[in-house]
């Protein structure tokens, strides 16, 4: 399995977090899939076996892996990092080809102790340092001591909201990290929007869900939490596609 493409090449990166996005973002296209569980929490560390029947299914798609315990702030308490450490062991028996991971120090810094025992734990496969640069106290510190302790990209939305509110620092990024580090601009990205990414940051990833909402249909008279009723996010092969198709010819 290889990953290697032409210099000139923008590859599209697809989060996902059933079986029904993985099927449809591979089908339309995706470079490699960010796979998670769910992706409404901001996107959390998936499971052994969805992961592993996603590589039984996908042999040759490139798996990168979240490793997140749970919701919220990017500090990790000793025994959230034990458990990461287990989630990227057994993730990488599963199939994994990456990681994606981020920690920071309760004053905003790059927590460099937990950020080194997951790249240690996940080599030979690289890591992606998560957004946790996007609340990062100083970005640039923080992406030089990522870059320092072996972090292969970065996943970014230039520390606003969406990557097109963030254009200016993450084409800053690529400006000056290009040949350092892989900068990947994500948040809000969609086929309408990825021309003009493209052009302003020049980056050569993107990031996106690429998808739409999908009603549950109600199987239960009692719940089984607040978001048993309530619309899902799915990736859909038509707009994958339209994201390609508009990177192909940048």
């Amino acid at each position: 399995m290889t990953e290697e493409k032409p210099e000139n090449h923008i590859n599209l990166e697809v989060c996902i977090d059933s079986f029904e996005s993985a099927e449809n973002a591979i089908a339309g296209g995706a470079d490699r899939l960010e796979v998670c569980s769910s992706l409404q929490l901001g996107g959390l560390t998936p499971s052994v076996g969805f992961v592993s029947v996603l590589r039984y299914k996908y042999p040759d798609t490139p798996l990168y892996c979240m490793i997140r315990q749970r919701p919220g702030n990017f500090v990790y308490t000793e025994d959230e990092m034990s458990a990461n450490m287990e989630d990227v062991e057994w993730l990488k028996k599963a199939g994994a080809t990456g990681f994606v991971f981020g920690a920071l120090t309760t004053v905003g810094t790059l927590d460099r102790e937990a950020c080194d025992t997951i790249i240690t734990t996940a080599r030979p496969l690289p890591v992606t340092f998560h957004r946790a640069i996007d609340v990062a106290y100083d970005w640039k510190s923080c992406l030089e001591e990522a870059i320092e302790i072996g972090f292969k990209a970065v996943l970014t939305s230039g520390q606003e909201p969406s990557a097109l509110d963030g254009v200016h620092i993450i084409r800053e990024m690529q400006e000056l990290y290009k040949d350092k580090i892989d900068i990947l601009a994500g948040c809000g990205v969609n086929s309408s929007n990825v021309a003009n990414l493209v052009e302003w940051t020049k980056c050569h990833w993107y990031h996106a869900s690429a998808s739409v909402l999908k009603k549950n249909v109600p199987m239960n008279k009692v719940s089984m939490g607040k978001q048993d009723n309530q619309p899902t996010r799915v990736t859909t092969v038509e707009e994958v596609r339209m994201l390609k198709e508009t990177l192909a010819p940048v």
